[in-house]
């Protein structure tokens, strides 16, 4: 089957709920949320490990119940490691000392935790930030790559480094060398954590970039000037500019992929690609567009965190300008449910509904919440509503996993009358997940919600679950690490 018909599958909707208007929940839909540093580090004022451990471990609780699917887990800000790090030193956040070890591992902890909920556990990089803050960093063990690599910092037109402020100072992304650099940083991490993806952010260049004429780096402006090696095809400077994000995420892409193709790597991108004053394209030379279309990332998540009605950039016309931008590959809208808390219209959570509402109705994908902070109060309501059914990430056949088999030797059995047990034998890695189908009737639609009851964890083999009075059918099916699923398994009778 061909990659368009397949990611069509991902969209199709089972039924229309007659009730409230409200469509059913997608079988195929990603629930993502960002989790940032800021947010599990400064959950308390003391640093404390096990308040810190307690924060991540309730939030992903709360996403598992609510039926999420994906934690984007923030583990780099501006040079520094929320993970045990050869390459760069611990983020002050953790301890209230930058480069103090914390003692522990926040990134294998957030893992181990995710997947014992269910839940995929994506890396998030800040990709060319070195640092922020108004002083420079201290010299640790190992040195920030501010301090490290002066000569690669980002600069003005006169070849001054970007000025420490409050905001982040980057690295160039014209030279070839920071490059490399992230690369073996992300290698490093893939290579020593079971995560499942890798999701950058910031790759752009910075904020003034037009005004400032970032970045006039020495190394950059001399391979721009080179038509040989540097610009070959004679670019003008933001055309070149893009190129050298476009470069970085190839080279990115490829070498993840090679150490293992089942990462899902994904980027953020500014809400809007080219229209208004803030745009990817235009302010910060970022073309996520064409990232999409050469097939070197799995799915974009442009933060498109306007509402609805903005009169210049509207939720839902940007995010279907994205879609259309995302060729083969996924736009998952990133909403700004940060904003919604607030009792002024339209700041209020019922916009973060309608946002999902309308997204389901033009039938998204998927979507991810900035941030988890913002979800508070709301997990338990989206859990029995929105998302009252689980939901399989959308399948990424392009990957280059193993393909889903289906189990053998189904067995069910019914301890009482509204509970069944289900064992097979798993002939395939630890990491198949399978669907679990239960129908009023001997007809089973793996499309539908009402009859997906259950995704089990990676490698499992048996599955307990309660069932109604007028269930009577079970039904399973395999997914892999790509979250492509099998064909259903043969329909089994459990009421005699």
């Amino acid at each position: 089957m061909k990659v368009k018909q397949l990611m069509l599958l991902t969209v199709l909707f089972a039924l229309m709920a007659s009730c409230g208007g409200r469509i059913e929940a997608p079988v195929k839909e990603a629930r993502a949320v960002w989790y940032s540093r800021f947010e599990y580090c400064n959950s308390t004022k003391t640093h404390d490990q096990d308040s810190i451990k307690l924060h991540i471990s309730s939030v992903i609780d709360k996403a598992a119940d609510a039926n999420f699917n994906i934690i984007l887990f923030q583990v780099r800000g501006n040079g520094d490691a929320y993970y045990t790090s050869d390459i760069e030193p611990w983020g002050e956040h953790l301890t209230g000392e930058f480069g103090k070890d914390p003692g522990w591992d926040p990134l294998e902890y957030a893992v181990k935790k995710a997947h014992s909920r269910g839940l995929e556990l994506h890396a998030w990089i800040n990709t060319f930030p070195v640092w922020r803050g108004t002083e420079p960093p201290k010299e640790t063990n190992p040195l920030s790559p501010y301090l490290a690599h002066p000569e690669w910092l980002v600069c003005d037109t006169s070849g001054t480094p970007q000025p420490l402020t409050n905001h982040y100072v980057s690295f160039s992304p014209g030279i070839p060398q920071v490059h490399d650099y992230l690369i073996t940083l992300a290698k490093d991490i893939v290579s020593r954590y079971d995560i499942d993806g890798i999701h950058f952010d910031y790759i752009r260049y910075p904020e003034g970039s037009i005004d400032n004429g970032y970045s006039h780096d020495s190394i950059s402006v001399s391979l721009f000037q080179d038509s040989e090696k540097g610009n070959p095809y004679n670019l003008e400077w933001e055309d070149w500019q893009r190129e050298q994000l476009n470069q970085f995420v190839y080279k990115m892409y490829n070498a993840i992929h090679e150490m293992d193709p089942a990462i899902k790597m994904s980027a953020a991108t500014i809400g809007s690609y080219d229209v208004g004053g803030w745009n990817g394209y235009h302010a910060v030379f970022q073309d996520g567009r064409r990232w999409a279309e050469m097939g070197k990332v799995d799915f974009l998540a442009p933060m498109i965190y306007w509402e609805r009605t903005h009169p210049i950039q509207p939720f839902m016309k940007r995010s279907e300008e994205w879609r259309k931008n995302t060729f083969e590959r996924y736009c998952f809208p990133g909403m700004g449910s940060y904003r919604y808390n607030t009792d002024e219209k339209p700041h209020t959570w019922d916009e973060t509904l309608g946002q999902i509402r309308d997204m389901r109705a033009k039938e998204f994908p998927g979507f991810v919440f900035f941030d988890a902070g913002s979800i508070e109060g709301h997990w338990s309501d989206l859990g029995f509503k929105e998302f009252a059914t689980p939901a399989n990430i959308p399948p990424m056949p392009w990957l280059n996993v193993q393909e889903p088999v289906l189990p053998e030797n189904i067995t069910v059995d019914m301890p009482d009358h509204n509970k069944i047990r289900i064992q097979w034998e798993n002939t395939t890695d630890q990491w198949q997940r399978y669907n679990i189908f239960v129908a009023e009737g001997p007809e089973i639609d793996s499309l539908s919600s009402h009859h997906l009851r259950m995704v089990t964890l990676p490698g499992a083999n048996t599955a307990e679950l309660k069932v109604r009075n007028q269930d009577t059918h079970i039904a399973l099916s395999a997914l892999n690490k790509a979250w492509v699923e099998s064909p259903l398994s043969r329909i089994i009778s459990f009421r005699e």
